[in-house]
């Protein structure tokens, strides 16, 4: 999850770490050398048959299974995590790459702030304070068994929040310790509340929650406004055995990032090596990031219609250079502008 500033043409989150966004895309493609998300036994639950297309207005169910709200889910190991999208969050943009020029931060222990990098790219929804939407679906791949080789990295992919003044950014997140979703309270201003809900993703979580999408294992989220008059939000998860959308996390009030658009889109924070590249980018080797099926609800008509140049456009640059996201082989390309992308590294 990231806070994101239009100063910088990289925008620097503002913002402390579920960012979001990371996890994910989340979600991955294995390499072809390995066991991909649709062989691999935990994956294998994913190829039970469940529907391929989510229905927007599907009614709602039970509880997201094995949620843990608050930040009680977190791995000790990814609590500096945490702590280091809040560091964001009160940081300031820089006007100039690298983002890890940013002031008002600190680096993890044992870290140089200058061997560190945050940057994303994906859809931005809502631009130039474009609220006529008040909800938004996508289907985000995951990889249960990735896990990060850097302690101090986070990767938030893909990651969504679906406006200015929504509450709620959905995250799907990996690390070192494990494969995650979270739900970031941005309409929460207390720092230490700032995680909403936490649930892992394991076998268990792909039979309720997992889909195979271009060949690769993903879930759907959905983040809709449900009461105007108290701005709440609530985020829920496709349930494909039962075609519900189950509820993992409710906010209300004031959004926090004072930011005037939301995203979907891929996000790292990594530690850069001795050759250069970022961390992230050599655990990606081989491994596709994908968002598809990006909508927004339209309050007035009722309707769900794909993110496009209506409402959304791509952030915060065209493309993806390699230079810039300190990883060779790193592309982005939007399939369909802007309801659908996929990040790879080769």
């Amino acid at each position: 999850m990231a806070l994101l500033f239009r100063s910088s043409p990289l925008r620097t989150a503002a913002a402390a770490v579920v960012t979001c966004a990371l996890a994910a895309a989340g979600a991955l493609l294995a390499p072809a050398a390995q066991a991909s998300p649709a062989t691999s036994p935990i994956a294998s639950a994913v190829r039970a048959e469940h529907p391929s297309t989510p229905k927007a207005d599907a009614p709602m169910g039970a509880p997201v299974a094995g949620r843990v709200l608050g930040e009680a889910g977190i791995r000790p190991q990814d609590r500096p995590g945490v702590q280091r999208f809040r560091e964001l969050r009160d940081g300031l943009a820089a006007p100039d790459r690298p983002s890890v020029g940013a002031t008002g931060r600190t680096a993890p222990e044992g870290a140089d702030l200058a061997e560190l990098a945050h940057r994303w790219w994906g859809t931005e929804l809502g631009p130039n304070g474009n609220t006529g939407f008040d909800g938004v679906t996508a289907t985000h791949t995951l990889d249960a068994s990735l896990r990060l080789s850097g302690a101090d990295d986070f990767l938030y992919a893909p990651t969504t929040k679906a406006r200015g003044n929504s509450c709620i950014e959905l995250v799907t997140v990996h690390t070192q310790a494990s494969a995650q979703v979270w739900a970031w309270d941005w309409c929460n201003a207390d720092p230490a509340q700032q995680v909403g809900a936490t649930v892992d993703i394991d076998s268990a979580f792909l039979q309720k929650y997992g889909s195979t999408v271009n060949g690769r294992s993903a879930y759907t989220v959905r983040i809709q406004l449900t009461d105007a008059g108290a701005n709440a939000w609530t985020a829920s998860l496709y349930n494909v055995t039962t075609s519900t959308w189950d509820p993992f996390f409710t906010s209300q009030g004031t959004d926090q990032t004072t930011l005037a658009y939301g995203w979907d889109m891929f996000e790292y924070y990594s530690d850069r090596t001795a050759s250069g590249s970022v961390g992230v980018c050599q655990d990606l080797g081989g491994r596709v990031v994908e968002t598809t099926g990006l909508t927004v609800h339209d309050p007035a008509t009722g309707a769900w219609t794909d993110a496009g140049p209506a409402n959304s456009t791509v952030f915060p640059d065209a493309t993806m250079n390699p230079s810039d996201y300190f990883c060779p082989g790193i592309a982005g390309r939007m399939a369909a502008p802007y309801s659908a992308w996929q990040v790879s590294v080769r």
